[in-house]
């Protein structure tokens, strides 16, 4: 077994195709001919002197070898990365490359105005965003790919995770909004069973027990006749649609400043509604260096979320 010669190149191949599943997949993402992938990864199987794959017709299957590479080659690649990273920030002062991760409300509420100003403030910056979910971002963070992400903490129980070091942003209410002339505003009193009567539209990362712990009355599990549910991902789409229809959304102070500030759209105070909040934070790996830019865009996230929460005051 030689792998005292066995090149970064390699395990990166093979991570690759570990994470895509096929290699006419992970060639593509690496930019490479499938031979070629295919030869990279016989090569590896040589100097290891194991076989790493079960080739399927629909993909691959990992040996009891292959998982074995799996989990050493992540945290050695991740080590190379940081590495990397910390003689470029030992020699230069500063690093040239920042990876964030986020997932879609943080990306466009809380990150996207402050790029302008980081970019600024470091013209050498090259700047990676990757919007997802949580998951995936997890484990980009794990495998060195992302420096950090900004996501909902709590409900995810991203915050009892030992090995993650949290920065915490200002708790942000979550808010059922509406457009400006929907029959609801008109009641006295809104509750729950009164939001039934409409579609409603609930971020789809928060688990149903999340919910339904916040919203009494209000289960996802089997549909029944009148419930009308949208999931979603993307707010964006969600918050189009709020202008020429009833439907109500639930979703995280941020992600409608603006529109609550102009009158656009409005909040529907509901009585027997449970104060629901978002925890959003900026989440890393204990023990990783950061870059001054990464700290500062941090400190920028936390000033951000701080102005948001305290401007909502005179919306309610």
């Amino acid at each position: 077994m030689r792998t005292s010669t066995m090149e970064i190149r390699h395990l990166k191949h093979f991570l690759m195709l570990c994470r895509k599943g096929s290699f006419s997949a992970a060639a593509e993402a690496l930019h490479l001919s499938q031979p070629s992938l295919s030869r990279s990864i016989q090569r590896m199987e040589e100097l290891l002197d194991a076989k790493l794959l079960d080739r399927q017709r629909g993909g691959v299957e990992l040996t009891p070898y292959g998982e074995s590479v799996l989990r050493h080659g992540e945290r050695i690649l991740r080590d190379v990365r940081q590495l990397s990273m910390e003689l470029e920030l030992m020699q230069s002062g500063e690093w040239s490359e920042l990876a964030l991760g986020a997932s879609p409300i943080p990306a466009q509420t809380l990150i996207g105005p402050i790029i302008g100003e980081l970019t600024r403030q470091h013209p050498t910056l090259n700047l990676e965003l990757r919007v997802d979910h949580w998951r995936r971002s997890l484990s980009r963070l794990e495998a060195g790919e992302l420096n950090y992400f900004i996501d909902e903490i709590v409900a995810t129980g991203l915050d009892k995770h030992e090995a993650l070091e949290i920065t915490p942003l200002a708790p942000m209410p979550a808010v059922f909004c509406c457009h400006a002339q929907h029959p609801l505003l008109a009641r006295p009193e809104v509750t729950v069973a009164d939001l039934l009567q409409y579609p409603l539209a609930l971020p789809h990362h928060l688990p149903p027990e999340f919910i339904e712990a916040h919203t009494h009355g209000l289960q996802l599990d089997p549909m029944v006749a009148g419930r009308r549910l949208i999931r979603f991902d993307q707010f964006l789409t969600v918050k189009a649609a709020l202008y020429d229809s009833d439907l109500l959304a639930l979703t995280p102070l941020a992600s409608v400043h603006t529109e609550l500030t102009s009158g656009a759209l409005r909040v529907l105070q509901v009585s027997d509604l449970e104060p629901i909040t978002a925890h959003y934070g900026v989440i890393s790996l204990k023990g990783r260096i950061q870059p001054p830019a990464a700290e500062r865009l941090t400190q920028e996230l936390v000033q951000t979320a701080q102005k948001i929460v305290n401007s909502a005051v005179p919306l309610y």
